[in-house]
């Protein structure tokens, strides 16, 4: 029999782990109202904490045309998180003995027979080592051929002759071609479409009724509408036929469906242990890509780490973003129906409450910038820029959005405000490819060609393999 001592003891303690759970909540939600408030954030949140769900909300609207609020239960696009359902699906058909990981693209498809991937395999897909270029290779592949609806072998064609960027096995460049073919393959051995086999064998599993992979002509309860946020005001999103991003990111689904998928992981109830450890082993420096899973170290402080598995989804309106702590459990996600939003520091953000470490919530400059272009110009919002560069206390940078903006400013071919903003971005972040490949393009606008040739230089000075920077380098240098 417990002693009155020892009962009070616990009482204590588990007063006291109620009263530090509610602390946390407390400061999620605050973090992310802040966010919310920046115009940073309008989707659904999920945080859990060894294996529990200690707090999930949602914010702004799924449809602003009928100011219809979202829910923690709306359905988002999640883009290219789902590749680590594709990889998992993948890994369950390797269970079954459908598949073998070390077989060929040949074996499984005979129109690859004597083409460039033909000998890739089904790892190195996995793990984007397989060399396949990804559709961003194709300069106008938005809008031209991403709005177009095709069969699986029409879309094979779009790519199937592409020469590979590197001999498969020996770097790593992101290839959504390369999961596409994923899915394709799954659907040839098993005789069945990509959307019922994931239907099958995980949604169904896992009772994630709010998921699915999606098609326009579909109508699909409470699903958010995207929306882009740019220059003070938002916009409906642009067109993509989901025909070309099966097994990349055709899939729907919500934060509560995710939390399901990430506890299946953990308690192995889709893989076994062994193809789960292969799955979250890191791949290939520096991105160290596994099956479908960035797997990365999570830095909570600047000397403390904990291993972690994350991805990025960016679609049509939509970013999601998901990171796992595999030894606690832990997992926060995002689902955002307005782009772009800085997802690496509002998950870092969450996670650091976790791990009961501070956080300063400072205002977005990028958010700033999109209200000072729209009303003093460009040039004038660089120097509002400078100024709050210098403080720190209360402003942060996040290099992606500001680029972003730039490539906004591209789109609404504004050529003379994009040369300037990533004129700016490219003096703060000079170790960044995406923000030299963005140059070049601006600079290609201009039709100041020599110009564009330097940066998409300077961009495979820093990363060799980035496919679109040696495709518009070539097609400059053979004009």
């Amino acid at each position: 029999m417990y002693s009155k001592k020892i009962i009070i003891l616990f009482f204590n303690l588990t007063i006291g782990q109620i009263v530090f759970a509610q602390s946390k909540t407390a400061k999620l939600s605050e973090i992310m109202q802040a966010y919310h408030n920046y115009n940073m954030f309008d989707g659904a949140v999920l945080v859990a904490e060894n294996g529990k769900v200690i707090y999930k909300d949602a914010f702004g609207l799924a449809n602003r045309e009928w100011n219809i609020p979202n829910r923690t239960d709306t359905k988002f696009m999640i883009g290219s998180v789902s590749k680590p359902l594709t990889a998992t699906l993948v890994l369950i058909q390797v269970q079954k003995g459908l598949l073998l990981l070390d077989k060929t693209i040949e074996d499984y498809l005979p129109e690859f027979k004597n083409k460039p991937a033909a000998t890739v395999t089904i790892r190195q897909l996995l793990t984007h080592t397989s060399g396949i270029p990804n559709y961003d290779i194709i300069k106008d592949f938005f809008p031209r051929i991403s709005r177009q609806n095709f069969t699986r072998e029409e879309y094979i064609k779009v790519f199937i002759d592409s020469a590979l960027a590197f001999k498969p096995g020996t770097n790593y460049a992101y290839s959504s071609w390369g999961y596409f073919t994923l899915g394709y393959i799954m659907e040839k051995v098993t005789n069945k479409t990509y959307a019922q086999l994931m239907a099958d064998d995980i949604f169904k599993r896992l009772k994630m009724t709010n998921s699915g992979s999606y098609f326009h002509t579909q109508i699909i309860t409470n699903r958010a509408t995207g929306y882009d946020y740019s220059f003070g005001g938002y916009t409906s999103s642009d067109f993509r036929d989901q025909s070309n991003t099966m097994g990349t990111g055709d899939i729907y689904s919500t934060v509560e469906d995710l939390f399901k998928f990430h506890m299946a992981l953990a308690d192995n109830s889709l893989l076994n242990k062994e193809l789960t450890t292969e799955m979250l082993h890191p791949g290939m420096a520096p991105a160290q890509y596994g099956y479908g899973w960035f797997n990365k170290q999570f830095k909570y402080t600047t000397t403390d780490s904990i291993a972690s598995n994350f991805h990025l989804g960016m679609t049509d309106g939509f970013i999601s973003f998901i990171r796992r702590i595999p030894s606690t459990k832990s997992l926060v996600v995002i689902l955002c129906n307005s782009s772009p939003t800085d997802f690496f520091g509002i998950t870092n953000n969450l996670y650091k409450v976790l791990y009961k470490k501070p956080v300063a919530l400072k205002q977005p400059v990028h958010k700033k910038m999109e209200t000072y272009i729209k009303q003093i110009n460009a040039e004038n919002a660089v120097a509002e820029y400078k100024k709050m560069k210098t403080d720190s206390a209360h402003y942060y940078i996040d290099w992606i959005s500001m680029n972003f903006i730039a490539q906004q400013l591209l789109t609404l071919k504004k050529y003379e405000e994009a040369k300037v903003i990533a004129e700016n971005n490219v003096a703060e972040f000079p170790d960044k490819d995406l923000v030299m490949v963005t140059m070049g393009n601006i600079y290609l606008a201009l039709n100041r060609k020599e110009d564009a040739i330097k940066y998409y230089k300077k961009a495979l000075e820093i990363t060799p393999v980035y496919e679109e920077a040696k495709n518009r380098l070539k097609e400059l240098q053979n004009k």
